[in-house]
């Protein structure tokens, strides 16, 4: 039901006298960058307690949106692959959990720290590897590092699971998998970055590498040893064989314990047991000051904009790397300081100058949460977003590559970093415009229609009176004159009041000013 608290309330909300520690501009671009979509209620909110108030309220509130737990066997006895109910859990608490910044964060986490059904093809792993960012987002990334090696579902995507230590008898050596991709894509990327995440340029004028070869054979040794969790009912066995609830655990007989070189010009001592050189590892990838904008960068471009300034970089980065108390990797303190930077509030004021290069593609999961939010959808259990999200080229959970649904490094022409953009095409814009479609004049199946109650209000009251709301809910009171006018053409055929509510709905979530996060 698209509402708002009280009538005067919007009157207000469009007011210059209105009392309010920030605008309505201000918090619904807020909230486009913190959660999963503006809706008026928390725009409301938002206004009235403060950017501040909302995120310590968020940090504080629990981690309450959860996928439920799949059975490992289908009804007809065979392994169960069947995510549905699990896609639809997540859309379900996307819109309408309480928990909307953890959430936000978490998918974040999930797409730098990658495992799809397309190898894992058990419903059951997904569940407790999502908890595990969930649980993490305003944690320490050392933390995270931990828990994501040691989740079973990424041992089975990457095979760190079962890798036992080399044997030179039989010509056998250590899987290098998770080793290769936990620098490369996790934690330090290729190249050695500045704090201000451009490349540290070596005396032979190239980009100085963050490892080499050697160094992954010896991550890859010092993470030998690990095995699923026990199966309940099945015998203990040095290779567990694949189960997906718990936490791995180590069999010290198929752990390296020779002498290992990594990065960084560190060596990890001989005789050590395979927790104590995971902590050597952890601790090596900590020390690590380009792990700093690597990270934070990602998590910029998940939530605020794909192309953040050297400078906006560097501020987040710094706070990686000490959070005010000498604590390295809080996440906590990295969230606030990408929400809090002043290029991300600069375009909070309305009359403030557009930056064209700011902001984001808003990608299928968040696109079609932000519209439910908005309108105030309900959404059931038995909902079927998951297929609307896949004819948009983000099946949710089956990422195509250990780089997610898209790169972080995908470019537009032109140059510009627009990840999102490396699925959007031709074919998808149209899926995108047939999802508004059915929302604005059809009822999704298990979804509460739209209550467009208040746009058939405001529109009576004033000419301009739907522009001027849709702008407000969706497009942080800058909707362009070129689309005040197409929706002003639109709606003048029309006697209906619901039809012209309906009619500029529909022009505005389909517009590119919507598709855009500015």
């Amino acid at each position: 039901m698209l509402k708002i608290p009280c009538f005067i309330c919007l009157l207000a909300a469009f007011s210059s006298d209105a009392v309010a520690q920030i605008s309505p501009t201000a918090a619904a671009r807020f909230l486009d960058q913190a959660s999963w979509g503006a809706s008026a209620d928390s725009i409301n909110s938002v206004v009235w307690t403060g950017t501040g108030a909302w995120l310590q309220n968020q940090f504080n509130t629990p981690a309450v949106s959860d996928l439920p737990d799949q059975n490992i066997l289908s009804l007809l006895g065979n392994n169960n692959n069947d995510l549905r109910p699990v896609q639809a859990a997540f859309f379900q608490n996307t819109v309408q959990g309480t928990d909307q910044l953890r959430q936000r964060v978490a998918f974040a986490l999930s797409q730098i720290w990658v495992v799809s059904d397309f190898d894992v093809n058990y419903a059951y792993a997904f569940p407790p590897y999502w908890r595990v960012f969930r649980d993490n987002a305003f944690g320490n990334y050392r933390d995270l590092i931990r828990e994501v090696t040691l989740n079973p579902a990424m041992g089975r995507y990457l095979n760190m699971a079962n890798n036992n230590k080399g044997n030179p008898a039989k010509g056998t050596s250590a899987n290098e998998n998770y080793g290769r991709e936990l620098l490369q894509l996790f934690t330090l990327g290729l190249t050695q970055l500045n704090l201000n995440g451009t490349p540290v340029i070596g005396a032979n004028g190239q980009p100085v590498p963050t490892y080499d070869a050697a160094a992954v054979t010896g991550v890859a040794d010092a993470l030998t040893g690990w095995t699923y969790p026990d199966t309940p009912g099945v015998t203990p066995r040095a290779n567990n064989p694949q189960y997906f609830f718990g936490r791995m655990y180590a069999v010290q007989a198929n752990h390296d314990t020779s002498e290992k070189h990594i990065f960084g010009g560190i060596t990890i001592p001989a005789g050590q047991t395979a927790e104590q050189d995971l902590e050597s590892v952890i601790d090596a990838l900590m020390q690590q000051t380009t792990m700093a904008p690597f990270v934070s960068q990602q998590l910029i471009e998940h939530l605020v904009t794909s192309n953040p300034s050297a400078a906006y970089i560097q501020r987040v980065s710094s706070v990686f790397l000490n959070n005010g108390q000498g604590v390295r990797g809080d996440l906590k303190a990295v969230i606030t300081a990408i929400l809090m930077d002043p290029e991300a509030r600069a375009g909070d004021n309305p009359s403030a100058p557009v930056d064209r290069n700011f902001g984001h593609l808003r990608e299928p999961v968040l696109f079609i949460s932000g519209v439910l939010r908005a309108l105030n959808i309900g959404v059931s259990s038995f909902n079927t977003l998951y297929n609307d999200s896949s004819l948009e080229s983000e099946n949710l959970f089956y990422a195509p590559s250990v780089f997610s649904y898209f790169s972080p490094q995908f470019r537009i022409k032109g140059g510009l970093l627009g990840p999102e953009f490396q699925i959007y095409s031709t074919q998808t814009a149209k899926n995108r415009t047939d999802f508004v479609n059915n929302v604005v004049y059809h009822n999704l199946a298990n979804l509460s229609p739209a209550d467009l109650t208040v746009l058939v209000d405001v529109g009576r009251l004033s000419p301009t009176g739907v522009s001027d709301y849709l702008s407000y809910l969706f497009l942080h009171n800058r909707m362009s004159a070129a689309l005040r006018s197409a929706i002003a053409s639109a709606v003048s055929p029309l006697t209906d009041p619901l039809q012209k509510a309906q009619a500029a709905l529909y022009l505005v979530l389909t517009s590119g000013e919507y598709q855009i996060v500015q």
